[in-house]
């Protein structure tokens, strides 16, 4: 099955609405208002909606900071890719605003999916990924011990993940899996330790998704959400092969992200284009991408690729 899916057009630079959202977001001198528009209509929109943006930011923010050499592998040089200007952040996510603000920047995104309902941020987020375990649980069995979360930010998925995976061997009388939350950036890792109150996490591990230096072949599930709209092609190429030889035979690979055929998507306005745009430096390297096709060449098979809500989508397959 492909996943491949036409990009919208505000996505694509070659041609239309897409080019002209380029150019603008070219110009230096309009970046950074651009930069500053979008984090304020984030930070009122969420506010506005229950999420309490500044006061657990800085709640995070000093909590984790005593946490930061202990969550940074020494020597680690980030590749070029992940120290562009990510959501609005001049040093992307490689700053403590970034960290401390990712758990309200997911509530927000789990409240946009259904911006109609008058849904709470906690009711969201667990509908979002209730959707995704959905998709997934039928290629899990019973043997998954090793959970890998590749790209884990501040341990959202990761936590979630770990809650559904211990409920469901709980039921079926197993052992717990042991989860790993890996991720490049230090201070999401020390942020993700804070939240983790309750140590559902074995390990918060600081390396990069494309080099793990995980040994070949020792993770039965590999989590992957909401990562590769963040990659260039190439990189995303590098993190499907390096899962793959994460993964045992049989294993399963889970991926979560923007689904190209979303009606939703397509049809944004062009001003919520722009910004979308402008914070997001992959998004078309994204939209590009032949997904199935990506993973049918790193050696996955069997693929489940269904939307698990009007933006996103899942893709599940077996290595």
């Amino acid at each position: 099955m492909s996943g491949s899916a036409p990009a919208p057009q505000w996505a694509d630079s070659s041609r239309g609405l897409g080019r002209w959202i380029e150019r603008l977001i070219g110009i230096p001198l309009l970046r950074r208002p651009l930069f500053f528009q979008a984090r304020q209509l984030i930070i009122r929109t969420a506010e506005r909606n229950g999420i309490p943006w500044r006061k657990r930011r800085s709640e995070l923010w000093e909590a984790a900071a005593p946490l930061l050499a202990e969550s940074r592998t020494e020597g680690l040089v980030p590749p070029a890719y992940y120290q562009a200007r990510f959501h609005a952040y001049e040093q992307g996510n490689l700053c403590w605003q970034a960290a401390s603000e990712a758990e309200q920047a997911t509530d927000a995104m789990a409240l946009r999916i259904w911006p109609k309902e008058a849904l709470e941020p906690l009711q969201a987020q667990t509908r979002l990924r209730d959707a995704i375990h959905a998709v997934v649980e039928p290629l899990l069995s019973d043997s998954t011990r090793e959970v890998l979360d590749l790209g884990c930010s501040v341990g959202v998925s990761t936590q979630a993940l770990a809650r559904w995976l211990n409920a469901r061997a709980d039921q079926r009388g197993l052992n717990r899996p042991r989860l790993i939350g890996l991720d490049l950036s230090p201070e999401m890792l020390a942020v993700a330790r804070v939240r983790d109150r309750d140590s559902l996490i074995s390990e918060w591990r600081h390396a990069a998704a494309e080099h793990t230096a995980l040994v070949s072949e020792s993770i039965d599930f590999i989590s992957l959400q909401f990562v590769c709209h963040e990659l260039p092609q190439s990189a995303t190429r590098e993190v499907l092969q390096e899962a793959a030889r994460l993964l045992k035979p049989g294993g399963v690979l889970l991926m979560v992200d923007q689904d190209p055929a979303s009606s939703v998507l397509q049809r944004l306005p062009a001003a919520v284009a722009t910004l979308l745009k402008s914070t997001e430096p992959y998004i078309e390297d994204y939209f590009g991408l032949d997904m199935g096709a990506a993973l049918l060449q790193a050696g996955f098979r069997d693929l489940r690729i269904e939307a698990c809500d009007p933006r996103h989508r899942v893709i599940a397959c077996l290595r």
